[in-house]
């Protein structure tokens, strides 16, 4: 089913949702720097699809692994898969075959704080992902999915941990990845477009020879952003 919301939240920046987020009264919305792009400038947007994982532990109460087609179940079209490692880091969570299957069923891009491997692979499909490490080591001796379609948390660019929950929208560009809750995405998208606008306008007045001061003044940025209300 086509989502409106998904095709205006393509056309905005990262760094506008930001500053919208901000002045609403949500400051934790993006991702850490410490997660890379693949492909550096690669943009991307979708619904968070979230799953889980945790290392494995050779004990008889180990928390059991998720079916092995998890990934591919939940990577629906115009998802952003998100997967939370817990932490780990020391083997790859997918690798080229994974990610040719998610683009495949129209998965829109992956975001983890874990790692991946077939770097070069995935780079040549054109699958966008956001990623904690790259490595060679394979992880499926060393982790394990555990649960899906739960709320998970990355790390933060500000303070604790981003709390992102199934259907949350997401935004990737060169400046990072910004998660909007999906109860007040409309809101902050709407309020995104007139910043959109407004900073359309500075440009023109500043290229036509107006001083920064003097066309910021005439043009507050954000007196239209409406608070959050969750």
């Amino acid at each position: 089913m086509k989502d409106p919301l998904l095709d205006r939240l393509q056309n905005l920046e990262s760094g506008q949702l930001s500053d919208v987020l901000d002045e609403a009264g949500l400051p934790n919305h993006a991702l850490s720097s410490s997660l890379s792009a693949l492909i550096p400038g690669q943009r991307f947007a979708g619904r968070a699809a979230c799953l889980r994982g945790e290392r494995i532990i050779n004990a008889q109460a180990k928390v059991p692994a998720a079916p092995a087609d998890t990934l591919e179940r939940v990577a629906k079209p115009g998802t952003v898969v998100v997967i939370a490692a817990g932490g780990f880091q020391g083997g790859a969570l997918l690798g080229g075959f994974v990610a040719f299957g998610l683009q495949r069923g129209g998965c829109a891009g992956l975001v983890t704080d874990g790692a991946i491997r077939d770097a070069d692979e995935i780079r040549q499909l054109g699958f966008p992902c956001v990623v904690g490490a790259i490595t060679p080591v394979n992880g499926a001796r060393r982790w394990q999915l555990v649960e899906s379609d739960v709320p998970v948390s990355l790390p933060s660019q500000w303070d604790g941990p981003v709390q992102i929950a199934p259907g949350d929208y997401l935004l990737a560009d060169s400046d990072g990845v910004v998660v909007i809750p999906a109860g007040i995405a409309e809101q902050i998208i709407a309020d995104a477009e007139e910043l959109q606008r407004i900073e359309r306008r500075i440009g023109e007045e500043m290229r036509a020879g107006g001083s920064r001061m003097e066309v910021f003044r005439a043009n507050p940025r954000f007196n239209h952003v409406r608070p959050a209300r969750m």
